[in-house]
């Protein structure tokens, strides 16, 4: 029995068995009169069958969280949607973001892109700042870059947290002129803004500023970094920055680098401890910074061959900033002779990097049957990341002919040398051969703790569960979730079935066609 059923969690507590509604503690959802929670449940309720919106949406919420009365999520729904249909904006919103995790009503992020419009119109910055996502990553609506810039400027102008850094990318990719006809209102003109029912500037909190990203499972993707190989700069803050795509809670504040804006700051064993933690769950935005202090020579000896290798590792896991990193590591005069003689020292890494570089095609002058020889030469000197590399290629049948039994050989020899990444490989291997099996259960629940620790190819692997009941039971609004996550680290195939499942459901009205 593999070790991976150490990780297995009490399924009261797992994502996976948890029953399709949202947890009360969660502040997702926008009240926007507090008054209308002092009414007693029988004034509420009257007020709500006379057609008041406030009173509708307001019950929809009690009866969605459970406060003060027996949770009904199918009622909670016709309330909240009774109000949405008003054009309360709050409601518009927050049925919006009903219809976008499929609770209590079918997945259709075409229909919720419909409310937050509404929502947005009105002067509400949490779907301001949705809606401007949303024309970003070419899934829902055409990417258009002017109209994200325009809806998020306009989110924050109404009170909205949204990082300068998003503002800046979006800046960088509109219409020259184009930033000064929105600052004076010449672009994009909306419906007059009704301040009726929307949150005032002084009225938006931090709680609720926070919780649109997490409620939706929505940020901004710049999917064209997927494929852009044609960096100029990466910026330690931009290293430093991407630990948050791992979707680990506060991990900048576990590191103590919140405010940090280098990576010299990254000094301090418990620091370094955590980083190589998220290296060994396949974190690649871990992998890469790692990869960058070996190279720098920052709290580490400077090695330029194992700075190769994590970059190697991060690229793995679909990194796009380790490509461009390896790529002005292996420009470097000396590295190549560094290299050759490492590898004829019988240098593990340096062999895995040898490798790696063929692979990748990073070096085309290479024979990628000799260097994969190489590969077999340092899996055979017990190097963790070459038997994982190793025993991924015998799974896939890249180079040689498929072995699945060869693979998983490989995966529980280095998992017993103490891999995580190892017993991960051999879970999503497990999920992917098996498909269904009385284990499945036991699986998935291992696949959401590896996630929750940062392991991209988990979240992938989620995403499948959930899209074909593996495991649990098929939630496609949690096949998004999981795929999305994904997705915004880099995983092209996460991506991909994002893309197949929005054109399942696409309407055919011009508004959602995309390219």
């Amino acid at each position: 029995m593999s070790s991976f059923n150490l990780y297995s969690q009490d399924t009261t507590q797992s994502l996976a068995f948890k029953k399709n509604r949202p947890v009360k503690t969660n502040p997702y959802f926008y009240r926007p009169d507090l008054s209308y929670q002092l009414l007693q449940q029988f004034r509420l309720l009257q007020e709500a069958n006379s057609g008041d919106a406030l009173a509708q949406h307001e019950l929809g919420i009690r009866l969605l969280l459970g406060e003060g009365m027996a949770a009904d999520t199918a009622l909670a729904v016709k309330w909240i949607k009774l109000a949405a249909d008003q054009n309360l904006s709050a409601a518009a919103y927050n049925y919006g973001i009903l219809l976008m995790n499929g609770w209590g009503v079918d997945w259709n992020p075409f229909e919720a892109f419909r409310y937050f419009r509404i929502a947005a119109s009105k002067g509400m910055p949490q779907a301001q700042y949705v809606t401007g996502i949303l024309f970003t990553d070419n899934l829902i609506v055409p990417r258009s870059w002017e109209k994200a810039f325009y809806f998020i400027n306009l989110a924050k102008e109404n009170g909205y947290a949204v990082e300068q850094e998003i503002l800046d990318e979006l800046a960088s990719k509109v219409r020259p002129g184009f930033i000064d006809s929105v600052k004076t209102g010449k672009a994009l003109a909306e419906e007059k803004i009704s301040k009726d029912d929307v949150t005032s500037k002084s009225e938006l909190n931090s709680s609720s500023q926070t919780t649109v990203e997490k409620s939706l499972g929505l940020s901004f993707i710049n999917f064209d970094a997927l494929e852009d190989t044609t960096q100029h700069e990466v910026k330690d803050i931009e290293l430093i920055n991407d630990l948050t795509r791992t979707g680990i809670t506060n991990i900048l504040d576990t590191l103590r680098l919140k405010n940090a804006k280098s990576i010299n700051e990254i000094i301090g064993n418990d620091q370094i401890n955590i980083l190589l933690e998220l290296c060994n769950y396949g974190s690649p935005e871990a992998l890469t910074l790692v990869g960058k202090l070996f190279e720098e020579g920052i709290y580490f000896k400077k090695d330029i061959i194992t700075a190769a290798g994590y970059y190697l590792r991060a690229i793995r896991y679909e990194s796009f900033r380790a490509p461009f990193l390896l790529y002005q590591l292996t420009q470097k005069n000396n590295f190549n002779n560094i290299l050759q003689k490492e590898v004829l020292n019988q240098n593990a890494d340096a062999m895995f990097v040898w490798y790696g570089l063929s692979r990748f095609g990073y070096n085309n002058e290479l024979v990628i049957n000799e260097t994969f020889r190489v590969l077999q030469s340092a899996a055979g000197l017990k190097h963790i990341p070459s038997m994982v590399e190793l025993g991924l290629n015998y799974f896939t049948g890249d180079y040689l002919q498929k072995n699945e039994s060869a693979a998983f050989q490989i995966w529980k020899e280095a998992e017993q040398l103490g891999s995580v990444e190892a017993t991960i490989r051999i879970v999503v291997g497990e999920i992917l051969k098996e498909q269904q099996s009385d284990n499945s259960k036991r699986l998935v629940s291992a696949l959401i703790n590896f996630a929750e620790k940062g392991s991209v190819i988990s979240q992938s692997a989620l995403g499948i569960c959930y899209l074909k009941g593996i495991g649990t039971n098929k939630n496609e609004a949690l096949a998004v979730k999981y795929f999305r996550l994904a997705a915004f680290r880099g995983n092209r195939f996460a991506y991909e079935q994002l893309k197949n499942l929005y054109d399942e459901i696409r309407p055919t009205s011009t508004e959602f066609i995309v390219n």
